[in-house]
C-alpha cells in the first residue's frame, strides 16, 4: 500500500503485472487462443503466466478496452479480498448483454419515490460544470459491470429532447463512454405535439414518424453510441405504449 507503480510498454523483465489487449505475441507466448475463444467482447482473462526466463506475471487481457477495464476491476477485487494470485486462472464474460440502471430523476432534481435526497444530476449546471461525482458514478458502476443508464424519469419531460437539454445529456455521455456505459433516455409519447408543433403524436401518422426519425438522427449525431429510448406503457395519466397498441389493434394491424 502506498508504493508507486512503474509503468512500461514492454513486458516486465522480472515478476510483474501485464495489462494488455490480446495480440499475436501474447497469444503465442502464453497460449491464449483457447481462452480467447471462450470470451465475448466484454469478457476478460486473468491468468498467472511464466515467461521463458521463468519470471512470473499476472496477465489481464481481453479483446477490447472495456474488457480490459472489467478485468482490471476484477483483479483489484481479488487483491482487496486477499485472494492468492500465485495460480489465478479466470476466464469470464457477462452472461447478460444489457446491464442497466433506470433512474426516476426529474429535470428539477426531484426523484420520484426517491429516499436519498435530490437527483445526482444537477442539470442546470450542465453542460459547462461537470461534478466529480459523475465520474465517480461511472467508475463505481463499471466496477460491477453496469453498461447502460437511463438518466431521467420514465414519467418523462419532453424538454429532455430539446437541443439545449441534449447538450447536457451529451456531456454525461462523454463522461460515461470511457467506462463502457451508454446513455438511454426516457421519452414522452406526446413529444411531437409538445415540442414538435405537430397536431398529433399518433405514431401511425407519417409526420410523427418523420419527426421521431429526425429527433433520433439529431441525438445520434451528438451521441454516436446512444443506447436508445425507454417509453412507459401508460400509467398515472401519462400517455404511452398502451395507447399505441389500442390504436393499432383497432385497425387490425397487430394481434391484441
Amino acid at each position: 500500500m502506498g508504493n508507486s507503480i512503474n509503468w512500461s510498454t514492454n513486458v516486465p523483465q522480472s515478476n510483474g503485472l501485464i495489462i494488455s489487449k490480446a495480440n499475436s505475441t501474447l497469444r503465442h507466448n502464453y497460449k491464449l487462443d483457447h481462452s480467447l475463444k471462450m470470451i465475448n467482447n466484454e469478457g476478460f482473462i486473468i491468468k498467472t503466466v511464466t515467461d521463458q526466463k521463468q519470471n512470473q506475471h499476472v496477465l489481464v487481457t481481453a479483446k477490447s478496452d472495456i474488457g480490459l477495464l472489467y478485468g482490471t476491476y476484477r483483479l483489484i477485487q481479488l487483491m482487496q479480498t486477499g485472494k492468492p494470485l500465485s495460480d489465478v486462472n479466470i476466464v469470464e464474460s457477462p452472461k447478460i448483454a444489457l446491464r442497466m440502471l433506470n433512474h426516476w430523476d426529474d429535470l428539477d432534481r426531484h426523484t420520484e419515490r426517491g429516499y436519498a435526497g435530490e437527483s445526482i444530476w444537477d442539470w442546470h449546471k450542465l453542460p459547462q460544470y461537470k461534478e466529480q461525482r459523475y465520474f465517480d458514478y461511472a467508475r463505481a458502476n463499471a466496477s460491477i459491470g453496469i453498461n447502460g443508464t437511463v438518466v431521467n424519469n420514465v414519467n418523462a419531460n419532453s424538454l429532455i429532447l430539446t437541443p439545449a437539454w441534449l447538450e447536457k445529456v451529451r456531456s454525461l455521455a462523454d463522461i460515461f463512454r470511457p467506462y463502457g456505459i451508454k446513455i438511454y433516455l426516457s421519452i414522452k409519447f406526446s413529444s411531437p405535439q409538445q415540442i414538435g408543433n405537430l397536431s398529433t403524436s399518433d405514431p401511425i401518422d407519417p409526420n410523427v414518424q418523420k419527426w421521431w426519425q429526425g429527433k433520433a438522427a439529431e441525438i445520434y449525431k451528438l451521441i454516436p453510441d446512444f443506447g436508445g429510448f425507454l417509453v412507459k406503457a401508460n400509467s398515472e395519466g401519462q400517455p404511452g405504449l398502451r395507447r399505441l397498441r389500442a390504436h393499432t389493434c383497432s385497425r387490425g394491424e397487430y394481434a391484441c
